[in-house]
């Protein structure tokens, strides 16, 4: 079950074209259930912060993600005296990129709630 339509993501703000959309839905639903034990996969009405937060996610991985590193690698370094640039490494970025969005699901997805009223990011056990 997809947690965002083409159609809604354009409207939250959404970059990516259509024919790259399936794909980034599908590896931004796999990171936010990563994240959150899959409660939203059961939850009758995807709430508007998941589908807010798929569009901050797809927008940040098309810009920056791996595939974006992979064809463009950020610079780390720039001499402009005898011109010379270096590049930082792929999975160091990739790394760094990964974290950020982590935590941008954390912010974004907290105090949200499944419909048994469980936070979806808790993580704990229940006694």
């Amino acid at each position: 079950m997809a947690y965002l339509t083409y159609t809604e993501y354009q409207a939250y703000g959404g970059t990516v074209p259509e024919a790259a959309f399936p794909a980034a839905e599908f590896k931004a639903r796999k990171r936010i259930d990563r994240l959150t034990d899959s409660r939203v996969q059961t939850m009758t009405v995807v709430p508007e912060a998941v589908k807010l937060c798929m569009t901050s996610i797809i927008n940040a991985d098309a810009a920056a993600g791996a595939d974006a590193l992979a064809e463009k690698p950020l610079v780390a370094a720039f001499n402009t005296d005898g011109y010379s640039e270096s590049f930082g490494s792929i999975s160091e970025q990739t790394e760094a990129i990964d974290r950020a969005l982590n935590r941008q699901i954390r912010d974004l997805l907290d105090g949200e709630l499944d419909d048994n009223g469980t936070p979806l990011l808790y993580r704990g056990l229940d006694r």
